[in-house]
């Protein structure tokens, strides 16, 4: 079988269809005329902050500054990017989002990737879970456990080895979620004082009647 190339005289680009390739096919459909044979590629500009150097986007800004530019942000120079499977000489790997370099051991496993692990660390994987369903940063967290004397917030018991304590929220002020608006937290719970208050819906008439049933006396 021999090697077919696009009909228009001067291209010498591999057949794709209709007797032409795939860029002339396309103009061809969309025009009846497949064009001239020389086919040339639209240059981006560079983006306009001082060495950058990234094809420009929007307003003269490549995507990242023009994200700086869309929050508010004063534009600054970006930081290099670094593959997440690169090592150094410590065998340490780094983090896409707090950019700290890590031992492999610091990161959760993804088959979906190259070397097997997330490209961002366990730390940052949390703190961005805890800003997705409660509002709040894993500092804020911190905190919050910090005040409380690192136990839970009803027991007093100290969280269980592996599971860290809950973040309890209001849900008569957000009933039917399961992410919180960030306003309603009450405190960090373990995992039994947490889930003993879901079964009672935060009704406080059952707690009260379970402590009647607790303290009543024997037949």
């Amino acid at each position: 079988m021999t090697h077919r190339i696009c009909q228009l005289d001067g291209c010498e680009r591999d057949h794709y269809g209709h007797g032409y390739c795939l860029t002339h096919m396309r103009r061809w459909r969309k025009t009846g005329d497949p064009g001239p044979a020389e086919i040339t590629r639209k240059v981006r500009a560079a983006c306009v902050f001082a060495e950058c150097g990234r094809p420009a986007v929007s307003q003269g800004l490549c995507n990242s500054h023009s994200s700086q530019a869309r929050r508010g942000k004063p534009l600054a120079p970006l930081r290099p990017r670094t593959k997440s499977v690169t090592r150094d000489e410590f065998g340490r790997k780094p983090c896409s989002t707090c950019k700290g370099w890590l031992d492999p051991a610091d990161f959760y496993p993804n088959p979906k990737h190259s070397d097997g692990l997330n490209a961002y660390c366990k730390r940052c994987d949390r703190s961005a879970r805890l800003l997705r369903s409660y509002g709040i940063t894993l500092a804020q967290y911190e905190a919050m456990l910090e005040a409380q004397g690192g136990v839970c917030a009803i027991c007093a018991g100290a969280p269980k080895d592996g599971p860290s304590l809950h973040v309890d929220h209001d849900h008569a002020c957000c009933p039917g979620r399961k992410k919180s608006c960030g306003q309603c937290l009450r405190g960090l719970l373990c995992e039994d004082c947490n889930r003993v208050l879901g079964m009672f819906r935060d009704d406080t008439t059952r707690f009260e009647a379970a402590i009647r049933y607790l303290k009543r006396e024997g037949p």
